[in-house]
């Protein structure tokens, strides 16, 4: 079972299921689970104990309402940070919380049954895949605060959308709905409310059910190639490829393969 770490709340990590799919969940309803710095510190916590996990093969980020996915900061519990340096000094740190998401070993999923405002925006790209209830939408309102991003969700929408999009949805604060969030490429799935959850967990079960360190490798190639030249990341490819064709993993699926095909020598 997963461990629950004492007196940490706004953050849980549900036991791992036998599939290895893990689910960490935003618990704080009364604020529609807006993160504050009590927040960003058990994110720290519990995404040290799934980088401690050997048996973890997907994740699943949700949170506990069904209107709101995340609202952002918590502006109240950040109104204390009044100078550029404490600013920069929370953005680092989420800064770092979330890069350290977003290279876990396995992918991650966030579960979107509802909107995304701001920095919630910039948890959802920092997972590997999105899927977004219908009516969800993702709304990038740092620009209304009188802010830019800072917890990378910029640098990320860029690499997705490239620069002209992104310059359209930061600098007019726009709210980006599920249908062009899946036209875009920012989400995986959209499909009504009430079957996020579902397709979130058929979704990871599915990659949990295949060659784990084979899929761990394609996202290294996936996410790395983003920063390599052309040339780079073939040579990067060609290294990974053959990792895994040596590997227990391809040996056995190769195995199998011929014996299903009645090809396998005797």
């Amino acid at each position: 079972m997963m461990k629950q770490t004492a007196g940490y709340q706004n953050v849980v990590l549900e036991p791992v299921d036998p599939a290895g799919v893990a689910i960490m969940r935003i618990m704080r309803p009364h604020t529609r689970n807006a993160i504050n710095r009590a927040t960003i510190e058990e994110l720290e916590v519990r995404i040290g104990e799934l980088e401690a996990r050997s048996d973890v093969r997907c994740l699943i980020v949700a949170a506990e309402t069904e209107t709101t996915f995340i609202a952002g900061g918590d502006l109240k519990d950040f109104a204390e940070l009044t100078t550029p340096e404490q600013g920069r000094a929370m953005g680092a740190q989420m800064q770092q919380v979330l890069h350290r998401l977003s290279v876990l070993p396995f992918p991650s999923i966030a579960a979107i049954g509802g909107n995304a405002y701001g920095g919630g925006c910039e948890v959802a790209l920092a997972c590997d895949l999105r899927v977004l209830a219908a009516d969800a939408h993702l709304v990038f309102s740092q620009v209304r605060l009188g802010l830019t991003t800072g917890w990378g969700g910029g640098p990320r929408l860029v690499q997705m959308v490239g620069p002209a999009v992104a310059m359209r949805i930061l600098l007019t604060g726009e709210s980006v709905s599920a249908n062009e969030a899946w036209r875009l490429g920012l989400a995986a799935a959209v499909v009504p409310r009430e079957q996020v959850a579902e397709t979130a967990s058929e979704l990871a079960h599915r990659i949990a059910a295949l060659p784990h360190e084979s899929v761990a490798a394609l996202k290294q190639l996936i996410h790395r190639s983003v920063h390599l030249s052309l040339e780079d990341a073939l040579v990067l490819e060609n290294h990974l490829f053959g990792q895994r064709w040596g590997s227990a993993e391809h040996q056995a699926a190769v195995a199998r393969f011929l014996t299903r095909k009645g090809l396998h020598e005797s």
